[in-house]
């Protein structure tokens, strides 16, 4: 008699298949859930370093950094606050190769080009959240790039990107902190004229803020949060390409404000206005590629995480006019209130 053959027949073959598929299908969004814990957690742990950075730095020099190194009537390379910090998160050598203390952005780059350019390119993790995959190369995108005419190419070059921005105002972008202005600075970063390359400083301009400034509490006030680097096309720790400008190749390659709301929409708007114009959309305020917020760090050290809905005042059925001009009216919302230093708003839950 012929011995019967032993073996899986097609059915359940298919069988094992479809349930191998469905383990699979019920397994990959925990490990996508596990995986993207991971990347919030070492981007809150980023934030905090940078925190203890900025603290160190305040009781080095008794205040924090400027926003940006800003010389009147003059669009040039200048500093920002994060390339000042740079001793204070044990990068000194890079502090020192860039030659930060020494000259301006722009002339280092043209003095120094053999070693400032390369140590431009210098990726730095505490300022590069792993959750933004917009630009792996950690470079920034070519729309953030610094000018050109100063000998590297054509159409400019890319510096090492960062996934955060400092605070800078309340509504919009200041270029000061103007104590005589209708509409002072209510950040914590802003441009500081230096008056060792000019002498046209505006009388007015005070200096960098302090922690006594600080009215609403530094539990209360954020003074850094996340953007995303190639949707909205975030700048670089380096510094400012623009000192002038209020637009994504301007000071908000730096800085961002609470004028839009949290991971704002890029999308085509009504009337042909794109959603990432200066002042409306995400190029100037706060994202992130976490699932349904972002993290900023408080002027006290924490780190927390911000729902996308948290309340924020929006002009109904407008386009331009995402925020109240007072910084202290009490329509403001809760998100405009924490990224103000001193409203005398109460907070609340959030």
């Amino acid at each position: 008699m012929r011995r019967r053959q032993s073996g899986f027949t097609l059915v359940e073959l298919l069988v094992v298949i479809a349930i191998i598929g469905v383990l699979v299908a019920l397994l990959l969004p925990a490990v996508q859930a596990a995986r993207e814990a991971a990347r919030r957690s070492s981007c809150g742990n980023n934030l905090k370093q940078i925190g203890i950075g900025l603290h160190n730095y305040h009781d080095t020099i008794l205040s924090f950094p400027p926003g940006w190194i800003d010389v009147p009537a003059t669009n040039s390379e200048q500093w920002a606050w994060s390339s000042m910090m740079l001793p204070y998160i044990e990068q000194g050598p890079l502090h020192g190769r860039l030659g930060v203390t020494r000259w301006s952005l722009e002339l280092a780059m043209t003095n120094d080009s053999a070693n400032v350019y390369p140590a431009t390119r210098t990726v730095l993790k505490v300022f590069i959240c792993p959750s933004d995959a917009g630009h792996n190369s950690g470079l920034t995108h070519n729309n953030r790039s610094f000018d050109a005419g100063l000998g590297y190419t054509a159409a400019g070059f890319t510096t090492a990107a960062t996934s955060i921005a400092g605070l800078n105002n309340y509504m919009g972008v200041s270029g000061h902190r103007d104590v005589v202005n209708a509409a002072p600075n209510t950040g914590i970063f802003f441009g500081h004229c230096n008056p060792n390359a000019t002498n046209t400083c505006p009388n007015q301009m005070g200096a960098p803020v302090r922690i006594a400034e600080i009215f609403d509490g530094t539990s209360n006030t954020f003074m850094v949060g996340e953007r995303e680097t190639f949707r909205c096309r975030a700048g670089t720790w380096l510094g400012v390409r623009n000192t002038q400008g209020t637009n994504e190749r301007g000071v908000s390659m730096v800085i961002g404000h609470s004028h839009p709301k949290l991971n704002h929409k890029v999308s085509p708007a009504p009337g042909g206005i794109p959603w990432d114009e200066p002042r409306i959309g995400c190029a100037e305020g706060f994202s992130s590629l976490h699932p349904g917020g972002a993290q900023f760090l408080a002027a006290d050290g924490s780190v927390k995480f911000i729902s996308e809905t948290i309340q924020h005042f929006w002009f109904p059925n407008t386009i331009v006019n995402g925020s109240l001009a007072d910084s202290q009216d009490p329509q403001n919302g809760i998100y405009q209130r924490l990224l103000t230093r001193d409203d005398n708003l109460v907070i609340g839950n959030y």
